[in-house]
């Protein structure tokens, strides 16, 4: 293995032991030496990739956002109806959530934890990116008639909310709705289904254009 191929890797391991770490712990709980430890390197070697706990965190989620802007564009840029889309977008983050696991954690924890930003440029071009395209795809199904005419900011975090949050809730979740894990296929499939639904009803216009959709 070569040094540059055997350096990403070691990479790409560290980012992914963090990610759990932060998903788990938030960011103030989060310690490198554990991280380190469970990466099989020296906590020194982490500082060879990321200079501090604040920039790990950052490229942590930067490629969590980069994965969900690949996710919207590729809907996005389809040919099909702004209803199609609109569902597609939903039934995709709805899967990617259900999927990685720690996403919905990393992100809840954001509002919750506090640090100090060390590269506001890594997390504002993929923010950046991926809201824009959000905001501008709602904007658009307003002006066509599709979308119900509303504050598409608010539209666009309230709907993100709805669909981050369920899966953020764990045990207590789990709880509520009657179920051991909200991650298994039966439940994860009724959420799809109930996330469409609600989407149906808030957005559109006319809720029957998402017949057979």
């Amino acid at each position: 293995m070569t040094p540059e191929r055997s350096s990403g890797d070691t990479r790409r391991k560290i980012l992914e032991i963090a990610e759990a770490e932060f998903a788990q712990r938030g960011y103030a709980g989060a310690h490198l030496q554990r991280i380190a430890s469970q990466v099989g390197v020296q906590k020194t070697a982490l500082y060879y990739y990321f200079p501090s706990k604040a920039a790990l965190f950052e490229a942590v989620l930067a490629g969590m956002l980069e994965v969900f802007d690949q996710q919207v564009a590729e809907v996005l840029d389809k040919p099909t109806s702004h209803v199609e889309r609109v569902l597609e977008v939903v039934d995709r983050m709805n899967s990617l959530l259900a999927e990685r696991r720690t996403y919905a954690q990393v992100l809840i924890r954001i509002f919750i934890d506090s640090y100090e930003i060390t590269d506001s440029e890594l997390l504002q071009d993929p923010i950046e990116r991926l809201f824009g395209r959000l905001l501008g795809f709602l904007k658009e199904g307003m002006d066509e008639g599709v979308f119900v005419r509303c504050s598409s900011r608010h539209l666009l975090t309230s709907t993100l909310g709805a669909v981050v949050f369920h899966y953020a809730t764990g045990p207590l979740g789990a709880a509520i709705f009657e179920v051991d894990d909200l991650f298994t296929y039966d439940a994860v499939k009724w959420r799809a289904k109930e996330i469409r639904s609600l989407v149906i009803r808030a957005i559109l216009v006319d809720p029957e254009a998402a017949t057979g959709v």
